[in-house]
């Protein structure tokens, strides 16, 4: 299969693979280390890592340096896009970013797909996709299995509007309510968006719409995405022209201003994705239960969750290594407000505990369970193409956490007989429709 990648994206694709780090980069990093008292022989214990100590090119970063490499990931797709657009009645200038530019879920799984004329990549679409927020996936689904309702897949189509889909009184708090509801109350909203070799492939292998997917089951040949391919789950809130400085800001489509407060990025570089999340430095309670950890990007590297939860964190520093990166990228100093809570690349430590990663905005009401590799593991359809209703929850609605388990999969029958095949770790399958009149 040929993936075509426009020029700007190649060169992004290249400006994230690099894995060695440069001796200017070393020599602050060196200091660094000397300023906080820290013995530089530990170091092989957590970054800079494998390539400073040996002089040689870290031979697998993701795994050995996952902060530093995600870092470097950041910095790639949060470049300012060379097209802005005029939006709303205002014709206000956006400030996208490359992932911006990408195809997001509704363009991806359109609500009514036809597979003789598949959905094209944002270059060539007739309308390219100006950011529309929407309900964000997993806090309500968390909230519907919470409340013992039938899923109603069709909501994550319409606009923000979570007043009329759990009957809020936005001048009466709701009793009992998640916080993550009244955080979309408040008017904020969630966007997927995936690169072109993450879309590519999802459409030409027909993976668009259900029966597409009921196929590939049938078909029973594992989906595995290409290694370039790259997911972002962004979350917004509202923002006034005075806050724009202290986010980085962007337009809807209908000229609403928003900031960023939670950014997911998700890379097929290793067979099981890479995992990593950023949170706005002023989000309440982001190292809240499970702490904030980047080994690369900010001093102190570990910071341990307080009680009572809910309480600010001190931004840190951002260590002389990652603004000489900022800097060479040529990257807004908007970015600079924005840490990077954690990153994941295995289902448990070297001890059997499982792996913990989680957003205090995107995982509100789970993040002391929460594992973005097993929740996503589950990702899985069934012989007819619908996908796994768990969405990776646990009864209780908290995270599944840990390895994954064959029951995930398989049923209890002897032989065992596959009742979901596994859709490479991309919950977005859930989007797609049935497309008419296609048996």
């Amino acid at each position: 299969m040929k993936i075509f990648v426009p020029a700007v994206m190649a060169a992004m694709v290249c400006a994230c693979s690099f894995i060695g780090i440069n001796q200017a980069d070393a020599a602050a990093i060196q200091n660094t280390v000397k300023n906080q008292a820290i013995n530089p022989a530990l170091l092989h214990l957590r970054g800079p890592g494998v390539g400073w100590l040996s002089g040689q090119p870290d031979p697998n970063p993701d795994m050995n340096e996952p902060d530093m490499s995600n870092w470097q990931i950041f910095i790639g797709i949060n470049k300012a896009s060379p097209s802005q657009h005029q939006v709303g009645p205002n014709n206000v200038t956006t400030n996208d970013a490359l992932w911006e530019t990408w195809a997001d879920d509704g363009l991806t799984f359109p609500a009514s797909p036809d597979p003789a004329h598949p959905p094209q990549w944002p270059s060539t679409a007739t309308n390219f996709p100006l950011k529309r927020l929407v309900l964000p996936f997993q806090n309500v689904i968390r909230r519907q299995l919470e409340m013992r309702k039938p899923l109603q897949m069709e909501i994550f189509r319409k606009p923000v509007d979570a007043a009329q889909l759990f009957k809020l009184n936005p001048k009466k708090p709701p009793v009992g309510m998640t916080p993550e509801i009244l955080e979309i109350q408040a008017g904020g909203g969630e966007e997927v968006r995936r690169n072109q070799s993450d879309f590519q492939f999802i459409i030409d292998n027909q993976l668009f719409y259900t029966q597409g997917l009921r196929n590939a089951f049938t078909a029973g040949v594992p989906i595995t995405f290409p290694s370039t391919a790259i997911e972002i789950k962004a979350r917004w809130t509202p923002i006034t022209a005075a806050q724009k400085s202290q986010y980085h800001w962007n337009y809807d489509s209908q000229g609403n201003l928003y900031g960023l407060i939670a950014l997911h990025i998700m890379t097929k570089r290793l067979g099981n994705w890479t995992w990593a999340t950023w949170e706005w430095v002023g989000n309440s309670g982001r190292c809240d239960y499970i702490g904030c950890h980047d080994a690369f990007g900010v001093t102190p590297a570990d910071v341990a969750p307080k009680t009572p939860v809910n309480g600010g964190y001190p931004p840190g520093t951002l260590t002389p290594a990652l603004l000489a990166k900022f800097t060479a990228a040529g990257l807004s100093a908007e970015w600079q407000n924005y840490r990077l809570k954690g990153s994941q690349t295995l289902f448990t430590n070297t001890t059997g505990q499982a792996t913990l990663l989680g957003n205090s905005i995107t995982e509100a009401g789970f993040v002391p369970s929460s594992s973005c590799i097993t929740c996503h593991g589950q990702a899985s359809v069934n012989n007819s193409g619908q996908i796994n209703p768990s969405f990776g929850f646990t009864s209780g609605g908290q995270s599944s956490n840990g390895p994954l388990l064959p029951s995930m999969f398989w049923n209890s029958a002897t032989p065992p007989t596959l009742q979901y095949m596994p859709m490479d770790f991309v919950w977005a399958f859930s989007q797609a429709s049935p497309a008419p009149g296609v048996p």
